[in-house]
C-alpha cells in the first residue's frame, strides 16, 4: 500500500508541474480590469446624472425666478390699469371744462362784439335824437316859468355823471379782471411748465421702465443658458416701483392743482360782467335820457339855452365815454381771444402728453406681453431641453452598452484567440497524462486486486494460524488447568504433611 501511495503522489506532483500558456495569475489580472473599466464606466454614469441633475435644479431655480418676476410684474400691470382710467378720467374732465370754457369765452366773445358793433350805432341814434329834439323844440308864445330849476338841472346832471361813473367803474373793474385773467392765465402757464415738467419726469420713469424690462430680457437670455438667482434685480425694480407710484402721486397732485387753478379761472370769469349787465346800463342811461327829453320838452327857451352847453358837454363825455367802452372792449376781446389761445395751446398740450402716456402705457403692456412670450418660449425651450437630455440620455446609455458589450466581447474573443492554441495543447497534454494515469491507475488496479488476491490468502492463513493458535492455547489451557488442580492438591497434600 505504501508504494503505491507514494507513486500516486508523484504523478500528481508531475501533472501540477506541467508548464501551461495561461496561467491563474493572467485570469486574474483579465477579470481585474474588466472590474476597473466597469468601475470607471459607472462612475462616469454617476457623473452624468449628477450632471443632469444639477442642470434640472438650475432649470428649475431658474423658473421659479422667472415666476417670482411675473408676480412682482402683476401690481405693475394693475398700477399702469388704475393709471390709464385715471388720466382717462382727467382727460374727460379737461375735455368737458375746456368745451365749457370755449362755450362761455365764445359767449362771452360775441356778447363784446355785439356790445362793440351795436355800441357806436346807439350812440349816434341817441346823439341824433337829442339834437332832433333840440332842434324841432319850438319857443312858446308866452315866457312861462320855468319848470326846471337849476337845482333840478344840476341833480338830473349829478346822476348823469353817476351813472357814466358807474359805467366808467365798471369798465375798470373789466380791467382789473382782465388783469387777474392775466395773472391766472401766467400762473396756469407756470402751472402747465410744471406739470410738463412732471410729465417728463414721468417720461424718464417709463424710460427707467424700459430699461428695467430690458435688463429682465437680458436676465431671461442669460437664464436661458445658466439661471443665476440675483436680489439685487429685486431690489432695483422695488425701488423703480416705488419712484414710479411717488412720480403718480406728484403727478396726481399737480393734476389737482391745475383743476383747482381752473376752476378759479372759472369762478373769475363767472364774475365778469355780462351781455346783460351792459344791457341794464345801457337801458338804464336811455331811460335818463328820455327822462331829460320830456322835462326838455316842457321847459322855456331859457331852459333849452341853459340846456344846451350841458348837452354838448355830456354829448362829448358821451363819444369819450363810447370811444373809451370801444378801446376797453377790443381790449377785453384782444384778451379774450388770447385766453382763448392759450386754453387751446394748453390743452393741446396736456393733450399730447396723455397721448404720449397713453403710448407710454401701451408700450408696457406691449412689453408685459413680450415677458410673457419670453416665458412661454423659455418653458419651451426648457420642455425641449429636457427631452433632448432625455433623448441623449437614452442614446448615450445605448451607445455605453453597446461599447461595453463589444468591448467585452473584443476582450473574450482577444483571450480566446490568443489562450486558443495553448489551452488545446494544454488539454492535449493533459489528456495524454490522463490517459497515462489512467493506465498506471488499471496497472495499479490489476496489483491491487492481485494484492487483495493475496491479503485474502495471507487472511485465510492468518485465520488458520489464529485459529490454530487458538486451539493450542485452549489445548495448553487445559494443560495449565489439569497442572494448577495438580498443584492444588500437592499444595493439600503437602499441608497435609506439615
Amino acid at each position: 500500500m505504501a508504494p503505491l501511495a507514494v507513486l500516486l503522489v508523484f504523478l500528481l506532483a508531475g501533472v501540477a508541474h506541467i508548464e501551461a500558456a495561461v496561467t491563474n495569475e493572467d485570469i486574474r489580472l483579465a477579470i481585474l480590469q474588466i472590474v476597473n473599466v466597469v468601475r470607471s464606466t459607472d462612475d462616469k454614469l454617476e457623473r452624468h446624472e449628477y450632471r443632469d441633475r444639477a442642470v434640472g435644479e438650475q432649470l428649475k431655480k431658474g423658473m421659479i425666478n422667472i415666476d417670482k418676476r411675473i408676480k412682482l410684474l402683476d401690481p405693475l400691470k394693475g398700477t399702469v390699469s388704475r393709471l390709464d382710467e385715471r388720466l382717462a378720467a382727467v382727460e374727460t374732465f379737461l375735455m368737458q371744462r375746456d368745451e365749457k370754457k370755449q362755450a362761455q369765452t365764445q359767449k362771452m366773445y360775441e356778447a363784446v362784439l355785439d356790445v362793440q358793433k351795436n355800441l357806436p350805432e346807439m350812440l349816434d341814434q341817441l346823439k341824433n335824437e337829442i339834437i332832433a329834439q333840440i332842434g324841432s323844440h319850438q319857443p312858446p308864445a308866452q315866457i312861462m316859468e320855468p319848470q326846471m330849476s337849476k337845482k333840478d338841472f344840476e341833480r338830473v346832471e349829478k346822476e348823469v355823471v353817476g351813472k357814466i361813473d358807474k359805467v366808467s367803474s365798471t369798465i375798470d373793474k373789466m380791467e382789473s379782471e382782465l388783469n387777474k385773467m392775466r395773472e391766472d392765465n401766467r400762473h396756469l402757464n407756470d402751472i402747465n411748465s410744471k406739470s410738463n415738467e412732471n410729465l417728463e419726469k414721468v417720461k424718464r420713469q417709463l424710460d427707467m421702465s424700459e430699461q428695467l424690462l430690458s435688463r429682465y430680457e437680458n436676465r431671461l437670455a442669460e437664464f436661458n443658458k445658466v439661471p443665476e438667482l440675483n436680489q439685487g434685480n429685486f431690489k432695483e425694480q422695488d425701488e423703480w416701483k416705488n419712484n414710479f407710484l411717488k412720480a403718480l402721486d406728484s403727478q396726481k397732485s399737480y393734476v389737482n392743482d391745475v383743476l383747482n387753478d381752473l376752476r378759479t379761472i372759472q369762478a373769475k370769469v363767472d364774475r365778469l360782467p355780462q351781455k346783460q349787465d351792459l344791457d341794464d346800463a345801457q337801458n338804464t342811461t336811455m331811460e335818463k335820457l328820455e327822462e331829460i327829453k320830456d322835462q326838455a320838452q316842457h321847459t322855456p327857451a331859457q331852459t333849452a339855452q341853459l340846456l344846451i352847453p350841458p348837452i354838448e358837454g355830456l354829448r362829448g363825455e358821451i363819444n369819450q365815454t363810447g370811444e373809451d367802452i370801444n378801446d376797453k372792449i377790443n381790449q377785453l376781446s384782444d384778451i379774450a381771444a388770447n385766453l382763448a389761445d392759450g386754453f387751446s395751446t394748453n390743452y393741446e398740450k396736456i393733450r399730447k402728453e396723455i397721448q404720449g402716456l397713453g403710448r407710454m402705457e401701451q408700450v408696457v403692456v406691449q412689453t408685459a406681453d413680450n415677458v410673457m412670450d419670453t416665458k412661454r418660449r423659455v418653458e419651451y425651450g426648457v420642455h425641449q431641453i429636457l427631452a433632448e437630455i432625455a433623448r441623449q440620455m437614452k442614446e448615450g446609455a445605448k451607445d455605453i452598452n453597446q461599447g461595453i458589450s463589444d468591448r467585452f466581447d473584443t476582450f473574450e474573443f482577444s483571450i480566446l484567440d490568443e489562450e486558443s492554441g495553448a489551452l488545446a495543447n494544454l488539454t492535449s497534454k493533459i489528456g495524454e497524462d490522463i490517459h497515462q494515469v489512467w493506465r498506471q491507475i488499471g496497472i495499479m488496479h490489476q496489483q491491487m486486486t492481485q494484492s487483495s488476491d493475496t491479503l485474502a490468502k495471507l487472511q485465510n492463513q492468518t485465520d488458520q494460524y489464529v485459529n490454530g493458535s487458538l486451539n493450542v492455547m485452549d489445548n495448553m489451557k487445559g494443560k495449565v488447568g489439569q497442572i494448577t488442580g495438580r498443584m492444588k492438591e500437592v499444595e493439600e497434600k503437602l499441608e497435609l504433611f506439615e
